[in-house]
């Protein structure tokens, strides 16, 4: 995906949740309750984005193998001077490994972008040794959707067609069952938050850092002028409105054993 060729929208989006989540928001805690806790397992971080999750593990000191799996250049290139780490750039659709290759397989927040997920999660099932832990993680379908109605309107205004978003396609109420027809037995874990906003920036800050998925391509012409009007509708609400900006916002993660 075109989204991912910069990394900065992502680390944008990582970022805006860390700061502005109204409860405390670890995903990557969540994610560890659910693997083992064994630091000696082999580990793939299918979809590892920014390498912040494997790099969370290194300083924990895990002493098993550990790769990152990303069709991203950018993402690969992010991992590489990474100590104990391998990056692989490829895709969970015929993932590059062999049969029981790892301990654990995660997929955090990535399966939205895969275009046959059954397939992928295949791949991560082939991919696992008897007994071993998969773990996914995605978003309610309806997450933040005060911002994804702002960024819709003004893409659509534009005259650009808005295509079917991640979250639409795969989220919290599908994901169980198609892990449970690969894996089996599944265990969900909900989580649910918001974001809350004090000021306009960090609001078109992140509303610009999804424009990709509504469409508008990062090189595209369109984004200076859907970015003054994203700042336009924003601060005009923060301008009218004397309470934060609120959007409800969680997700869910899977967890499954091969049996």
């Amino acid at each position: 995906m075109r989204e991912y060729l910069s990394l900065e929208p992502l680390t944008t989006r990582i970022q805006t949740h860390r700061r502005y989540s109204e409860f405390p928001d670890d995903v990557e805690g969540a994610v560890l309750r659910a693997l083992p806790r064994s630091v000696e397992t082999d580990l793939l971080d299918v979809g590892c984005g920014t390498g912040a999750f494997l790099r969370t593990l290194t300083r924990r000191g895990h002493r098993g193998r550990l790769a990152g799996l990303d069709t991203s250049p950018a993402a690969a290139h992010a991992l590489r001077e990474v100590a104990g780490v391998t990056a692989v750039l490829g895709s969970v659709m015929g993932a590059p490994f062999g049969s029981a290759s790892f301990d654990v397989v995660t997929a955090r927040h990535m399966l939205y972008h895969v275009p046959d997920v059954r397939m992928g999660l295949a791949e991560c099932r082939r991919i696992l040794r008897p007994r071993g832990t998969f773990a996914a993680v995605v978003n309610h379908p309806d997450v933040t959707p005060r911002v994804s109605e702002l960024v819709a309107g003004v893409v659509s205004a534009a005259g650009v067609a808005v295509p079917v978003v991640p979250n639409a396609r795969v989220h919290s109420g599908n994901l169980p069952e198609m892990i449970a027809s690969v894996f089996g037995a599944v265990d969900v874990h909900r989580y649910d938050n918001a974001l809350v906003f004090d000021r306009p920036g960090p609001v078109v800050a992140f509303a610009v850092a999804q424009l990709s998925f509504y469409g508008v391509e990062p090189e595209s012409g369109l984004r200076p002028e859907l970015t003054r009007a994203i700042e336009k509708r924003v601060h005009a609400w923060f301008a009218s409105t004397d309470g934060p900006w609120r959007d409800p916002k969680g997700y869910v993660v899977c967890g499954s054993t091969v049996i």
